[in-house]
């Protein structure tokens, strides 16, 4: 049966969250961890097929977490779902270039929506915050030669965005949200979340191959 890691500080919404993804079938619950060194000990005992933690443990960041998971996997990497409680601490764009792939916003969730979000992460979908598709946007242009979203598509080069991509990007920027757009363009949501895995997907191997960060 599918794992899912949880990697929480200790709190009732904590225990909420762990018998909300509990109470959900087609995967069991490891966990709660409280600690990087319990979910690296987790981990170990039993490989997850998501790990869902939170920004900040009482023993680091994730991001150290993130690099010691995924350094250990010898096959596919780790899917990391973050949960921020805000969307804009900047901590959220380290751990997507360190190999995050999805986060979920703590703040005002309604019940049943992270269960939700865990489902999605693990059928390859991902959220996006306008000032993260911002600077992927300047990142990736520079990487571009300059070239505007939309421009004939690099199709020598598997780590270039696509127009599609562009396009998405750039609408998300300006504050549009992916439900809103996918009912404009008449696409599933899910379609337009698994284009957002992919620039994140791009982005950490162009990283990972240069050696570089974003600004």
């Amino acid at each position: 049966m599918t794992t899912i890691l949880l990697a929480v500080n200790p709190s009732r919404q904590a225990q909420a969250w762990h018998a909300e993804l509990a109470a959900r079938r087609g995967w069991a619950v490891a966990g709660p961890a409280h600690s990087l060194l319990d979910a690296r000990r987790l981990a170990a005992a039993d490989p997850p097929a998501l790990l869902v933690a939170d920004l900040r443990l009482g023993d680091g960041n994730l991001l150290a977490l993130i690099h010691l998971l995924q350094a250990g996997r010898t096959a596919a990497r780790l899917p990391v779902l973050v949960l921020a409680p805000d969307q804009a601490d900047p901590l959220l764009l380290d751990l997507l270039q360190a190999g995050a792939d999805n986060f979920f916003t703590t703040t005002g969730a309604r019940p049943g929506a992270l269960a939700e979000q865990v489902q999605g992460a693990l059928a390859g979908e991902a959220q996006i915050a306008p000032w993260i598709a911002r600077r992927l946007l300047d990142y990736f242009q520079v990487r571009q030669h300059g070239a505007p979203p939309g421009a004939v598509e690099d199709l020598s080069n598997p780590l270039a965005l696509t127009t599609a991509e562009c396009t998405l990007l750039c609408q998300v920027s300006v504050g549009d949200r992916l439900s809103e757009l996918a009912r404009r363009e008449g696409v599933r949501p899910l379609d337009l979340a698994a284009r957002v895995r992919a620039v994140y997907r791009k982005m950490q191997w162009a990283l990972r191959a240069g050696d570089l960060r974003l600004a």
